[in-house]
């Protein structure tokens, strides 16, 4: 069925900035590190690279060529595959048509030789920008002023290979300037998960001294979490805001900071994934895991109609000059005017005038208009029918990405079979990433607020977890997570719970010594203090 192009608008930066893709999230690094650079504004265009800019070739021999690089030209074949496997990216890798998509996202610079047409962020960069940007906190000047370190090479500066290959192939390349124009205009709509996204940040970067690539991992891993929990967030939110005919007043006057000790305790959109640690996917817990994963995914319809929704009462507001506000604009559903019900019932008419040569309509659509509905829910309904299985596709495909699918950096995992669909698990270092947060203690100082090192209990961090991030790996102790109800899923519990600590047990975090509880701790990697300074 024909629609007007104005309704099959999904992507709407009020509402939500990126477009869902199949994206590759160093990719979006590389734009994200570019947006910090230029401080949130679209770069000049400078013109299209020559088409040798996309070869490796070309890049190598420049290297080798520069000041201070020895050994390249007499290692030529091993160089240029470290090159190509650890600097670069690559896009048809082993084909005639390979080409440099852009450099691996290891410094503010790594821009300068990318690639636009290969290196597409579909704008999860700028849904990221805006997190850090309207997130409160110092996140975004804090990743900015990490990620430029070392920019000029200096003698005595401690830069890992990969580092510093980069500087050095960024040296003389032509840089981008700000163009004025801002890419971030509007705040996300769920300021809270910002904010715990920029306290994330703020954190993971008191490791500042770790490898740089390292860090990279951890920055990656945590971005793709926050703008994944992010979108299933906001199709509970929108939707509920739809459902009520009003904004929620909590989202109003958001109360979620990162620094408190439960974060979303008075969010009303909560969102858990019951969190299968075991290798098993034939285990009862591993059922739940996928119960709780096909629930989530099953979601996404209502997140495409509800931003369908939105979308024309925003059109509506905007044309009718009432207001351009999305906190605003769901209260025209609670008493619609005569003018209201009249736009949309115009809507409806050109629908039906463009399909009009096309004969009669299936028997669905027909359904639909003569279901005996209002003429907003009932165009909403139409569009939604014959987009809806267009934008699902995707959504899936971008959280399958976001949540990095089968890795270890991961928290969902999908066997090839029918037999293991998606499931809830931590990969290894995400489980990695999380101890390094939980184990950190803020503490304010002269300086501002530093964090220090210090162990935690196995049941603190499973609270912390559930709290913060909504794996539900013990029974729920939030008012959303899951509680077991069955002699099985006490059981599947507590053995998920001893997987847990078999997995920290491999990466080195957790020794079992003792039975008793307060024996039952998790060491930190990496001690940091922070220095008193005498007043």
């Amino acid at each position: 069925m024909k629609l007007r192009k104005q309704d099959q608008e999904f992507r709407n930066p009020r509402i939500f900035y990126a477009d869902p893709k199949n994206v590759d999230l160093d990719r979006v690094l590389v734009v994200l590190f570019l947006w910090l650079k230029t401080g949130g504004m679209r770069p000049a265009t400078i013109g299209r690279q020559k088409a040798e800019f996309e070869k490796v070739d070309v890049h190598f021999k420049r290297l080798a060529g520069l000041p201070g690089v020895t050994g390249f030209l007499e290692n030529e074949e091993i160089a240029r595959q470290w090159l190509e496997t650890d600097v670069f990216d690559l896009v048809n890798r082993g084909r005639p048509t390979e080409a440099i998509a852009s450099l691996r996202p290891l410094h503010l610079d790594a821009h300068k030789i990318r690639v636009a047409k290969y290196c597409r962020d579909y704008n999860f960069a700028d849904a990221l920008y805006a997190m850090l940007e309207h997130g409160e906190g110092n996140a975004h000047r804090e990743l900015k002023a990490y990620l430029e370190r070392g920019r000029q090479y200096q003698a005595g500066v401690r830069l890992d290979l990969e580092t510093l290959t980069v500087l050095k192939l960024v040296e003389g390349v032509s840089d981008t300037h700000p163009s004025g124009e801002k890419i971030t205009p509007y705040p996300p709509l769920c300021r809270g998960q910002s904010r715990v996204l920029c306290d994330d940040i703020e954190r993971i970067l008191s490791y500042k001294d770790v490898p740089r690539p390292v860090m990279i991992d951890y920055l990656r891993a945590i971005l793709g979490l926050h703008l994944g929990t992010y979108t299933l967030r906001i199709g509970r939110q929108l939707a509920g805001w739809i459902r009520d005919c009003g904004s929620h007043p909590t989202c109003r006057s958001c109360p979620v900071y990162g620094n408190n000790a439960d974060p979303f305790a008075a969010c009303p959109y909560q969102v858990t994934f019951t969190t299968d640690m075991g290798g098993d996917y034939r285990s009862r817990m591993a059922q739940l895991a996928q119960e709780d994963a096909a629930s989530e995914y099953a979601k996404l319809g209502d997140l495409v109609k509800s931003v369908f929704a939105m979308n024309q009462l925003l059109r509506y507001a905007r044309e009718e000059h009432i207001t351009d506000d999305p906190f605003e604009v769901p209260s025209l559903l609670a008493t619609p005017s005569p003018e209201f019900e009249a736009d949309f019932k115009a809507a409806l008419k050109q629908i039906r005038s463009l399909n009009e040569e096309d004969g009669t309509l299936a028997p669905e659509i027909d359904a639909i208009l003569n279901a005996g509905l209002s003429s907003f829910d009932t165009l909403i309904e139409l569009v939604t029918h014959v987009r809806q299985a267009h934008h699902i596709k995707y959504l899936v495909q971008m959280l399958d990405k976001l949540f990095q699918k089968n890795s270890p950096f991961g928290v969902l995992v999908q066997g090839k079979s029918k037999v293991n669909p998606r499931r809830w698990h931590l990969g290894g270092r995400t489980l990695e990433v999380l101890v390094q947060l939980a184990v950190l203690r803020a503490k304010d100082t002269p300086a501002g607020r530093q964090f220090e090192t210090e162990p935690i209990l196995i049941e603190d961090f499973l609270i912390w977890v559930e709290q913060r991030y909504g794996f539900v790996i013990a029974p729920g102790v939030t008012s959303a997570g899951r509680k077991p109800v069955s002699v099985d899923e006490h059981r599947a519990f507590r053995e998920n719970v001893r997987a847990l600590k078999d997995r920290l047990r491999e990466i080195g975090f957790y020794d079992d010594l003792s039975d008793a509880y307060n024996a039952q701790t998790i060491r930190p990697r990496y001690e940091l203090r922070v220095e008193e300074t005498a007043s």
